[in-house]
């Protein structure tokens, strides 16, 4: 019994750790987007000349 009730509290910590990476994850995720979509912008209205430079 106590063996079981160790490895419920063992369970609970590791799906907190889980839900809190997955968080984060999400949030790095988001920002990226975000720079890409910038970045996207920033270089739509620069062209490269080819054949001079």
């Amino acid at each position: 019994m106590e063996n079981s009730k160790e490895l419920i509290g063992i369970l609970q910590a590791i799906s907190i750790v889980a839900k809190n990476l997955a968080e984060k994850l999400m949030r790095i995720d988001g920002e990226i987007r975000e720079y890409e979509s910038g970045k996207d912008k920033m270089s739509g209205g620069i062209r490269k000349r080819k054949g001079k430079g």
